[in-house]
């Protein structure tokens, strides 16, 4: 069972009203360093997300291809000629509502090529964006960034980020299932999500749900996105997810930072 689509999906319909402005923030600066592409590639060629967006199969060009055409829309219009093909392009095209249902199972390989990078640069003590951190993923990395277990530990803390925002219930998440086709998300993924919604999501679940750092980087990063952090329960939830996952104090100051969401 995957839940890309519908990660994409909620992240794209707006649990948060700033996720996409957030996104393209943290997105920006890792592609400042370099290489972006590259670990994208990487990500979609091994979750398989490159042949059902664009069709082409085996990494990122479709997809790539949609971004570029999405730069035309009014909605990144103004992006730099020097984002087309980059990794800025595809998360506007991605989140920003222009690419159809097939591109938002990519959703998963921004939030993994963001956290990979975000990570790498933490293990190095570099600046965001530092061009001289590699961050080309090696093969347990790229396990555990598109493993479909990651995927549900991603959707649980976006949906427990979501709880106590206040921002989603089971006839919201409805209206958001309800715009995705068969191919989508199947009838069970759909139950899923619903039951995840009917009850509090455990954190310490979550923390024991992951292998390894990019990944617990991952999911913090998708749920930071899901909601705008703006009240005391809602930076306590962070405070709470960051120590399940055992995130040093350093690496989620610099997730904030590279998304511009306020620090908890």
């Amino acid at each position: 069972m995957s839940f890309g689509n519908i990660i994409g999906g909620l992240l794209q319909k707006g649990l948060s009203g700033q996720s996409h402005d957030r996104l393209r923030a943290g997105v920006g600066k890792t592609e400042a360093g370099g290489g972006a592409d590259n670990i994208l590639t990487s990500l979609l060629g091994a979750s398989g997300s490159g042949a059902g967006a664009g069709g082409t199969g085996g990494g990122s060009g479709g997809l790539m291809d949609l971004a570029r055409n999405f730069l035309s829309t009014e909605q990144v219009g103004g992006m730099s000629g020097a984002k087309i093909g980059g990794l800025g392009a595809l998360a506007g095209g991605l989140l920003g509502g222009g690419l159809g249902g097939a591109a938002k199972g990519g959703a998963m390989a921004v939030l993994g090529t963001v956290a990979l990078k975000a990570w790498r640069e933490h293990q190095a003590g570099a600046a965001p964006g530092d061009p001289n951190v590699s961050a080309e993923p090696d093969a347990e990395e790229l396990k555990a960034l598109t493993d479909p277990r990651t995927e549900k530990l991603v959707l649980q803390a976006m949906i427990g980020a979501a709880q106590v925002d206040g921002h989603v219930d089971e006839q919201e998440l409805d209206a958001i299932l309800g715009q995705m086709t068969e191919g989508e998300a199947t009838p069970d993924e759909r139950e899923a999500v619903r039951e995840a919604v009917r009850r509090p999501v455990d954190l310490q679940e979550i923390g024991r749900g992951v292998s390894r750092p990019e990944a617990a980087i991952e999911v913090y990063l998708g749920a930071l996105l899901a909601v705008d952090i703006d009240t005391e329960a809602e930076r306590a939830y962070f405070r709470d997810l960051a120590a399940a996952l055992r995130l040093d104090r350093e690496v989620v100051v610099r997730l904030h930072r590279m998304t511009d969401a306020p620090l908890v």
